[in-house]
């Protein structure tokens, strides 16, 4: 007969095995990356957390991206806790308390609405800052077949992007344009003018997932660019965190500070933020005028209240969702 652990005991080997299993995952994100050529990790878990969210059993939770399980390297599923199939998804989830993946099911909801209220306005060009694995451009190019779709990041992302859209669409689409840039160092008016981006029509800008990891100059004069450089009645959508996360105020934000420490790990630091209570006027001050800016409450009771009134899952405390426009 095995002899019972007290609760001392007991409590020592959870926290045993937790710290046993982050070693352990650790371990196996960097193996991935170093196989994969450092590739963002954080683009293949927010592909990994679309794909699963898009097998929600709840239309009304449920996001759009049927493309997300296609564009995910079928290496992350092993070198992660993250499992394809909603319900084991789903359950790391939840043990994990992996509320980033609540989070991004709840902004590519958003953003996609926000890109159908855009075509319905007339936008004529997208570009996507920091593309990632996003599959908007080939989802959406029914909804939008005379707009023309800019993809930016690093050449890194964009080579490896197209090798996952010829595996999973046959071929690399030739109506979107691939525009290798690094955010911090090149200038982003003169990339995209070479790719053929026209500054008098009117264009909806999808910033996703990037601006806390960029420098505030970065930030400022992309927004500046967007005021400046695109057509009245043209638009952007970006999420940022609060200074306060980005400072390690755990107090406030305290189911960031695993996020904080894993993103940091992995060589892509949390950087940006904006103080709390200014982002309206940070905003207003580039030139733009601030449309909407949804908190975690707004997301949550917008996107992931399910069907029947219960709350799907909490969204991470530390993020915003910007919607800002070019004045008329």
């Amino acid at each position: 007969m095995q002899p019972r652990l007290n609760k001392i005991d007991s409590k020592r080997f959870r926290i045993g095995l937790v710290t046993s299993l982050l070693v352990l995952i650790l371990s196996y994100q960097a193996a991935w990356a170093v196989e994969s050529g450092m590739l963002s990790i954080t683009a293949e878990g927010t592909t990994a957390a679309r794909a699963i969210f898009a097998q929600h059993p709840d239309p009304k939770v449920r996001n759009e991206d049927y493309l997300a399980m296609k564009l995910v390297a079928p290496e992350y599923w092993h070198y992660s806790l993250m499992k394809p199939d909603y319900k084991t998804g789903v359950l790391v989830t939840k043990t994990f308390r992996f509320d980033t993946n609540y989070y991004v099911n709840a902004r590519t909801k958003h953003m996609d609405t926000l890109l159908k209220q855009a075509a319905k306005d007339g936008a004529t060009q997208v570009v996507n800052l920091g593309a990632g694995y996003d599959s908007r451009a080939y989802r959406f190019k029914d909804t939008m077949p005379k707009a023309r779709f800019f993809e930016i990041d690093l050449p890194a992302m964009i080579e490896e992007k197209k090798r996952r859209l010829e595996v999973a669409l046959g071929q690399v689409p030739d109506d979107v344009a691939y525009v290798p840039i690094d955010f911090n160092t090149q200038n982003i008016p003169d990339e995209l003018k070479k790719a053929g981006y026209d500054p008098n029509q009117k264009t909806f800008f999808i910033w996703e997932g990037v601006t806390y990891y960029i420098s505030g100059e970065a930030v400022d004069s992309t927004l500046r660019f967007i005021a400046t450089q695109s057509a009245p009645g043209s638009s952007v959508v970006f999420d940022y965190m609060p200074l306060g996360a980005i400072q390690g105020d755990y107090e406030k934000f305290p189911d960031i500070r695993r996020l904080a420490f894993w993103v940091a790990y992995r060589d892509e630091p949390f950087v940006f933020g904006i103080k709390a209570g200014e982002s309206v006027a940070y905003v207003n001050q580039r030139g733009l005028k601030v449309m909407s800016d949804l908190n975690p409450k707004d997301l949550e009771k917008r996107y992931l209240t399910r069907s029947d009134g219960t709350l799907d899952g909490p969204c991470t405390s530390a993020f915003r969702i910007m919607h800002a426009r070019v004045p008329e």
